[in-house]
């Protein structure tokens, strides 16, 4: 597996995902909430030994923070969850704070990567990955 980081709007961003973000599957799986993009995302994307796309996490840069809003992993596999989330945490926790919006059925996976929950909503939980010298909840 091979995990590759783009910009919000470059070109091979549409020719990976751009099939999957508007698949009527991956939209349920998404709660039916839209995918979007924009200069100021990363997306993080993994790929098998043929290029197929196995999951993606779209990571939206403002102010001070690294938010994840939305994301797909093909069958919830927890391999790529994890290899997903650890590239999150590797490229922007030194200068970011990481926050993420998660389906309540992903929590253990983003907790395995150092996710912690904040809040609890209804379908989400808002976690954040917390620094060393931070407090958790």
């Amino acid at each position: 597996m091979e995990i590759i980081k783009l910009e919000g709007e470059d070109q091979r961003l549409y020719y990976l995902v751009g099939h999957l973000v508007m698949d009527e599957a991956v939209l349920a799986y998404n709660l039916n909430y839209p995918y979007r993009t924009s200069p100021e995302y990363y997306w993080l994307v993994a790929l098998d030994e043929k290029s197929n796309t196995l999951g993606f996490i779209p990571v939206k840069l403002k102010e001070n923070k690294a938010v994840i809003n939305n994301y797909y992993v093909a069958d919830d596999n927890s391999m790529v969850f994890s290899a997903l989330l650890k590239e999150v945490v590797y490229w922007f926790s030194i200068d970011y704070e990481i926050e993420s919006v998660t389906q309540l059925r992903h929590i253990a996976d983003f907790e395995r990567c150092g996710f912690s929950v904040v809040l609890y909503w209804k379908r989400y939980a808002k976690m954040r990955v917390f620094k060393n010298e931070e407090k958790r909840i």
